[in-house]
Protein backbone atom coordinates (compact mmCIF):
# COMPACT_ATOMS: atom_id res chain seq x y z
CA UNK A 1 0.00 0.00 0.00
CA UNK A 2 1.31 3.42 -0.93
CA UNK A 3 1.16 6.18 1.61
CA UNK A 4 -0.38 9.34 0.19
CA UNK A 5 -0.63 12.55 2.21
CA UNK A 6 -4.01 14.13 2.93
CA UNK A 7 -2.90 17.03 0.70
CA UNK A 8 -2.33 14.63 -2.22
CA UNK A 9 -5.69 12.97 -1.61
CA UNK A 10 -7.37 16.39 -1.46
CA UNK A 11 -5.81 17.64 -4.73
CA UNK A 12 -6.69 14.34 -6.41
CA UNK A 13 -10.28 14.70 -5.16
CA UNK A 14 -10.52 18.24 -6.56
CA UNK A 15 -9.35 17.07 -10.00
CA UNK A 16 -11.81 14.18 -9.96
CA UNK A 17 -14.64 16.48 -8.89
CA UNK A 18 -13.79 18.87 -11.75
CA UNK A 19 -14.06 15.99 -14.24
CA UNK A 20 -17.30 14.83 -12.64
CA UNK A 21 -19.06 18.20 -12.75
CA UNK A 22 -18.09 18.78 -16.38
CA UNK A 23 -19.36 15.37 -17.44
CA UNK A 24 -22.37 14.81 -15.18
CA UNK A 25 -23.49 18.25 -14.01
CA UNK A 26 -22.76 20.10 -17.26
CA UNK A 27 -20.90 22.85 -15.40
CA UNK A 28 -17.98 24.82 -16.82
CA UNK A 29 -15.02 25.52 -14.57
CA UNK A 30 -14.40 29.20 -13.98
CA UNK A 31 -11.64 28.89 -11.40
CA UNK A 32 -10.01 26.37 -9.04
CA UNK A 33 -8.52 27.07 -5.60
CA UNK A 34 -9.66 30.69 -5.63
CA UNK A 35 -8.93 32.95 -2.68
CA UNK A 36 -10.10 36.31 -1.44
CA UNK A 37 -8.06 37.29 1.59
CA UNK A 38 -8.28 34.32 3.95
CA UNK A 39 -11.43 32.94 2.30
CA UNK A 40 -11.25 30.23 -0.35
CA UNK A 41 -13.29 28.00 -2.62
CA UNK A 42 -12.04 24.75 -4.15
CA UNK A 43 -13.92 25.08 -7.44
CA UNK A 44 -16.00 27.85 -8.98
CA UNK A 45 -18.13 26.73 -11.90
CA UNK A 46 -21.14 27.95 -13.85
CA UNK A 47 -23.91 27.15 -16.27
CA UNK A 48 -26.54 29.39 -17.84
CA UNK A 49 -28.42 29.81 -14.54
CA UNK A 50 -25.95 29.41 -11.67
CA UNK A 51 -22.55 30.43 -10.41
CA UNK A 52 -21.56 27.45 -8.26
CA UNK A 53 -19.05 27.41 -5.41
CA UNK A 54 -17.95 23.85 -4.71
CA UNK A 55 -16.28 22.57 -1.56
CA UNK A 56 -14.54 19.26 -2.22
CA UNK A 57 -13.99 16.79 0.60
CA UNK A 58 -11.96 13.71 -0.30
CA UNK A 59 -11.38 10.78 2.06
CA UNK A 60 -9.58 7.50 1.76
CA UNK A 61 -11.78 4.45 2.11
CA UNK A 62 -8.85 2.23 3.09
CA UNK A 63 -8.10 4.18 6.29
CA UNK A 64 -10.09 4.48 9.50
CA UNK A 65 -12.17 7.47 8.45
CA UNK A 66 -15.43 7.79 10.32
CA UNK A 67 -18.41 9.72 9.04
CA UNK A 68 -19.00 11.25 5.66
CA UNK A 69 -16.48 13.66 4.15
CA UNK A 70 -19.16 16.35 3.94
CA UNK A 71 -19.48 16.27 7.73
CA UNK A 72 -16.19 18.22 7.77
CA UNK A 73 -18.06 21.22 6.34
CA UNK A 74 -18.81 22.61 9.77
CA UNK A 75 -20.44 25.89 10.79
CA UNK A 76 -17.23 27.90 10.39
CA UNK A 77 -16.53 26.43 6.94
CA UNK A 78 -20.13 27.11 5.84
CA UNK A 79 -19.84 30.72 7.03
CA UNK A 80 -16.56 31.13 5.16
CA UNK A 81 -18.08 29.68 1.97
CA UNK A 82 -21.05 32.05 2.18
CA UNK A 83 -18.76 35.03 2.78
CA UNK A 84 -16.51 33.98 -0.08
CA UNK A 85 -19.46 33.58 -2.46
CA UNK A 86 -20.82 37.00 -1.49
CA UNK A 87 -17.45 38.71 -2.01
CA UNK A 88 -16.78 36.86 -5.28
CA UNK A 89 -20.19 37.70 -6.74
CA UNK A 90 -19.58 41.42 -6.17
CA UNK A 91 -16.75 41.28 -8.70
CA UNK A 92 -18.25 38.96 -11.34
CA UNK A 93 -17.73 39.81 -15.00
CA UNK A 94 -20.88 41.08 -16.75
CA UNK A 95 -21.50 37.77 -18.54
CA UNK A 96 -21.95 36.03 -15.15
CA UNK A 97 -23.87 38.75 -13.34
CA UNK A 98 -27.47 37.84 -12.69
CA UNK A 99 -26.69 34.14 -12.20
CA UNK A 100 -27.95 32.65 -8.95
CA UNK A 101 -25.14 31.70 -6.56
CA UNK A 102 -25.19 28.19 -5.16
CA UNK A 103 -22.86 26.35 -2.78
CA UNK A 104 -22.41 22.62 -3.33
CA UNK A 105 -20.33 19.96 -1.62
CA UNK A 106 -18.62 17.13 -3.47
CA UNK A 107 -17.65 14.08 -1.43
CA UNK A 108 -14.95 12.03 -3.15
CA UNK A 109 -14.21 8.57 -1.78
CA UNK A 110 -10.71 7.40 -2.70
CA UNK A 111 -8.82 4.12 -2.47
CA UNK A 112 -5.02 4.17 -2.51
CA UNK A 113 -2.96 1.18 -3.54
CA UNK A 114 -0.14 1.87 -6.00
CA UNK A 115 -2.04 4.95 -7.13
CA UNK A 116 -5.10 6.92 -6.09
CA UNK A 117 -8.42 5.95 -7.62
CA UNK A 118 -12.00 7.03 -7.06
CA UNK A 119 -14.43 4.48 -5.71
CA UNK A 120 -17.42 6.84 -5.36
CA UNK A 121 -18.49 10.47 -5.70
CA UNK A 122 -21.46 11.95 -3.88
CA UNK A 123 -22.42 15.40 -5.18
CA UNK A 124 -24.73 17.51 -2.99
CA UNK A 125 -26.36 20.52 -4.63
CA UNK A 126 -27.39 23.46 -2.43
CA UNK A 127 -25.53 21.89 0.48
CA UNK A 128 -24.92 25.24 2.13
CA UNK A 129 -27.37 28.11 2.52
CA UNK A 130 -27.90 31.03 4.88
Amino acid sequence: MSDFTSHQVGRFGEKQCAKYIKRHKKLKILEMNATIGKLEADIIAYNKDYIVFIEVKARRQDKNNFGRPGDAVDRDKRTNLINFAYAYCKSLPKKHQGKTPRIDVCEVYVVADKKLRVCDINYIENAVSR
